[in-house]
C-alpha cells in the first residue's frame, strides 16, 4: 500500500491524543453533573447516560474513526504494478547481480541463491517467450543471448557465482547493466515483441542515482520497460570473502562491512522504467513478480492503475460515527406518573 500524501499520517497520534483528551474532559463534566443530581443512583433515575463510568467503548470508536479519516486523507492506494500486453510476444533480459554483497545471508540460503530461484520461477512463467541472461557487478557480461529455450536459461543460471566476476570488477553498476541489457535486446530485435528488463539485485552500490535514472530514461525512450526485484533486508548482512579460507570483510574503519537492501533506489528505477518493484524474499512477492511477466489471457489480470482505498475506508468510518453518536445519545427518563391518564 502506498499513499499520495504520506506526511498526513504523522497527524494520526496527535488526533488520537486530542480525541482522548476531549472525551476525558467530557467525562469529568459528566461526573460533576452526577454529583449535582445527588449521586450515581439519583442520576440513573434522571438520565439513561452512564455519568459515572469512563466511556471506553466511545473512545475505541472515536480512535478507529480518527485513524480511518487520517488514512483516507493520506490517499491510500494499492498498486498492483504494470503487466505485459497479452497480445504481444515478450523479449526479456534478466540481469542478475553477482557482486560480493549478493553473498549476504540475510535471505535464506543467500541473496544470490534466492536470485537464482527467481530466475527459475520467471522462466517457468515465460515458457514461450525469449529470454536473455546477463550478470553484473561493476561491469556487465552476457551469459546467454536471447533464446526461446527456458531450460537453457535455467542451466546457465545454476552456475552463477560471485567468482565469475574478477576481483577488480567487484561493485554494482546498475547504469551500465541497463545499457548492456538494451544492447542485448537490440542485437536480436523483434519489431512485434514488447521488450523488458528485470534487474535482480540488492541495489547496493556507490553509483550516482542520476546516472542510473538516465540509463532508465534511455530504455523507456526506446519502448523498453524496466522491473526490479529486491533481494536482501534493510537490517543487512555482514559479508565474507570468497575462496577456501573466507574471512570477514572489513571497512576502512576496521569494522565489518554490512550490506543492506536499497529498496528506495529499486523502487525509483522501476517507477521511472514503467515497471514495478517487487520484494522477492518471500513466496508472495515472487508470485506477484511472476504475475507481472505472465501474459494474461484476460483483461481481468492484476495490473494497471492503482486502486484507491479512501472511499472504502470512509464507508467504514461512517457507521462507527453513527454508533458512537448512539452511545452518547441519552435522554431524561420520564417518571411513570407523567404517563398516567388525567382524571
Amino acid at each position: 500500500m502506498t499513499f499520495s500524501h504520506p506526511a498526513l499520517l504523522a497527524l494520526a497520534p496527535i488526533i488520537v491524543l486530542v480525541v482522548g483528551i476531549a472525551l476525558a474532559a467530557q467525562w469529568r463534566r459528566y461526573r460533576r453533573l452526577e454529583e449535582a443530581f445527588g449521586g450515581r443512583k439519583a442520576a440513573s433515575r434522571l438520565t439513561s447516560i452512564d455519568l459515572h463510568s469512563f466511556p471506553k467503548s466511545r473512545l475505541s470508536c472515536l480512535i478507529v474513526v480518527s485513524l480511518a479519516l487520517t488514512i483516507a486523507a493520506a490517499g491510500p492506494h494499492i498498486d498492483f504494478g504494470s503487466t505485459l500486453d497479452p497480445e504481444q510476444p515478450v523479449d526479456l533480459v534478466v540481469a542478475v547481480d553477482v557482486s560480493l554483497s549478493m553473498t549476504g545471508d540475510d535471505v535464506t540460503p543467500s541473496r544470490l541463491d534466492r536470485a537464482k530461484e527467481v530466475v527459475d520461477a520467471i522462466t517457468e512463467s515465460l515458457t514461450q517467450e525469449r529470454i536473455g541472461l546477463a550478470i553484473f557487478a561493476d561491469w556487465p557480461y552476457t551469459v546467454l543471448p536471447m533464446t526461446d529455450d527456458p531450460e537453457l536459461v535455467r542451466f546457465f543460471t545454476a552456475s552463477l557465482a560471485p567468482d565469475l566476476i574478477e576481483e577488480r570488477d567487484q561493485g554494482t553498476s546498475l547504469s551500465l547493466v541497463i545499457k548492456h541489457s538494451i544492447e542485448m535486446l537490440n542485437a536480436r530485435n523483434r519489431p512485434e515483441a514488447q521488450q523488458a528488463i528485470l534487474l535482480i539485485t540488492d541495489g547496493e552500490g556507490h553509483e550516482d542515482p542520476a546516472l542510473i535514472l538516465d540509463s532508465v530514461a534511455v530504455a523507456t525512450d526506446m519502448g523498453i520497460r524496466v522491473w526490479t526485484a529486491g533481494v536482501g533486508t534493510s537490517a543487512g548482512s555482514s559479508l565474507m570473502t570468497e575462496g577456501d579460507d573466507p574471512v570477514l570483510v572489513l571497512g576502512d574503519d576496521g569494522e565489518p562491512v554490512v550490506s543492506r537492501l536499497n529498496e528506495d533506489l529499486l523502487r525509483s528505477i522501476a517507477t521511472a522504467g514503467g515497471g514495478s518493484y517487487h520484494d522477492v524474499r518471500g513466496a508472495a512477492g515472487l508470485r506477484n513478480l511472476q504475475a507481472r511477466f505472465r501474459r494474461a489471457e484476460t483483461t481481468s489480470a492484476l495490473g494497471g492503475e492503482p486502486v484507491g482505498l479512501a472511499l472504502w475506508i470512509l464507508l467504514l468510518a461512517v457507521p462507527l460515527l453513527f454508533l458512537e453518536g448512539k452511545m452518547d445519545s441519552g435522554g431524561v427518563i420520564e417518571s411513570p406518573r407523567l404517563n398516567e391518564p388525567r382524571t
